[in-house]
């Protein structure tokens, strides 16, 4: 354990950079969920010199990836996004929260280079930019809008199967392709007073148990 944190990758405490960005490939092949701190610095890395042609030159190296000024921001940045009450959760609950997190601060770094500062003049030159308050405020909300919609098109999906297996007479007349479509089929039901057992009543009104319309 490292800074409340198990390193799920194996890794030597003394390392150069030399060896550190050696090992940076192996270690962000892994299952983002399994990443943690040093990880995501290795990422950050990855992605500086993708973007920049150059390595990211770690000024505080400490001969030991845990203990430099880049991880320990990263560290901050967990505590930062994670849920008031980590420290309080079981330890099953404590891991589905930081594969989350992982998967959050991954999409963050991502964001931050391939959206937030994709050209300009601006540019990403360290980690402490990732604690900034504007910053990571902008970022949430970009990143709640997309799990939302991401949680409306599964949704969605699952609403499809369901017509399929229960009225797959409804692909026939009506056109089924994104969630806005379901607001035009109720539209459509109310304006023809269409009846309550036929199929597109019976697609809207499962739309709305489901939650896809508001009703």
């Amino acid at each position: 354990m490292m800074n409340g944190y198990y390193l799920d990758i194996a890794w030597r405490a003394m390392m150069t950079q030399d060896e550190f960005y050696e090992k940076i490939p192996e270690w962000i092949s892994k299952d983002v969920k399994t990443w943690n701190h040093i990880t995501l610095m290795a990422y950050f890395c990855h992605k500086y010199e993708q973007k920049n042609g150059a390595r990211f030159r770690l000024v505080r190296w400490k001969s030991d990836p845990g203990k430099g000024k880049e991880s320990r921001d990263f560290a901050k940045l967990f505590k930062t996004l994670a849920p008031e009450d980590y420290a309080d959760l079981s330890s099953e609950k404590k891991s589905g929260v930081k594969s989350d997190m992982m998967r959050k601060i991954y999409n963050y770094i991502n964001w931050m280079f391939d959206y937030k500062f994709r050209r300009g003049e601006r540019s990403v030159t360290g980690t402490r930019i990732f604690l900034l308050p504007s910053m990571i405020n902008e970022f949430e909300r970009m990143y709640s809008r997309v799990v939302r919609e991401n949680k409306v098109n599964d949704e969605f999906s699952t609403l499809l199967a369901w017509c399929r297996d229960n009225v797959p007479e409804i692909f026939e007349s009506q056109q089924l392709e994104g969630p806005n479509d379901l607001k035009m089929l109720e539209k459509y039901t109310s304006m023809y007073s269409l009846a309550e057992n036929g199929p597109e009543a019976r697609v809207v009104s499962m739309a709305k148990q489901m939650g896809l319309i508001n009703g």
